[in-house]
């Protein structure tokens, strides 16, 4: 893997880095272009109407042209997002995929739904049972620090999942910052070219690079397998 010329690295690294930093070192490695998930690509398209009256025959035509090669699932999944999404009040956004960058921690990102003094990101899934997942929080936290630090206040942050018509809010402590910092150096040093550890877990199940990564994993020496004991 080549060294990045961008010192900058994007809110998506972060996140994939603090899932697993292999899989992070394989993807920027890649050659492959991947897909644009189904689900994101409807919830993006909803997204933009959240906060008016929702016309599914509108929303329709422009997933078909956002995402021409977007067959009958695609449609029916954003049906499904339509229906849960109608009988919730969504605050409707000043501005759609806002940039958002720090020039304090040299990263960037695109804000879903931004309110002014707060923002939302979007995500295609349903809700948890209770509050929201840890890379959705992470997510939230670093686009609070970009605007923070451009707007010079503070922000709320909420998690809207879509695929069940819930919106969550985002309330950060201390921990929060600290497992952003974690995820931030992961990604920095996989942007260095350091080989990071596998970390193996149940997104091994879901990941593309489930046995790709397996040749790659460091070597672990015996006084880290004694060390590992204590």
């Amino acid at each position: 893997m080549e060294k990045s010329h961008d010192p900058s690295i994007s809110v998506s690294d972060i996140v994939r880095a603090s899932v697993c930093p292999m899989q992070l070192y394989l993807a920027s490695s890649s050659p492959k272009e991947f897909a644009e998930p189904v689900r994101y690509s409807a919830a993006k398209q909803l997204a933009c109407h959240l906060g008016d009256t929702l016309n599914p025959d509108e929303i329709h035509r422009e997933l078909s042209f956002a995402l021409p090669e977007a067959g009958g699932e695609a449609h029916r999944i954003l049906d499904e997002m339509i229906e849960a999404c109608k009988a919730v009040q969504f605050r409707r956004a000043e501005a759609c995929d806002v940039q958002a960058v720090s020039e304090k921690y040299h990263i960037h990102g695109r804000i879903d739904r931004f309110f002014g003094d707060g923002f939302a990101v979007i995500k295609g899934s349903r809700a948890p049972q209770h509050g929201v997942y840890a890379a959705d929080r992470l997510q939230a936290v670093c686009y609070t620090l970009c605007l923070e630090e451009m707007y010079g206040k503070e922000f709320s942050a909420s998690v809207e999942y879509l695929g069940s018509g819930t919106v969550r809010p985002v309330v950060f402590s201390p921990s929060d910052r600290r497992v952003f910092l974690e995820a931030l150096k992961a990604a920095e040093r996989v942007h260095r070219g350091e080989i990071p550890r596998a970390v193996r877990g149940a997104y091994c199940r879901q990941c593309r690079f489930a046995e790709s990564c397996r040749p790659l994993e460091k070597p672990i020496s015996l006084f880290d397998r004694m060390r590992g004991k204590r």
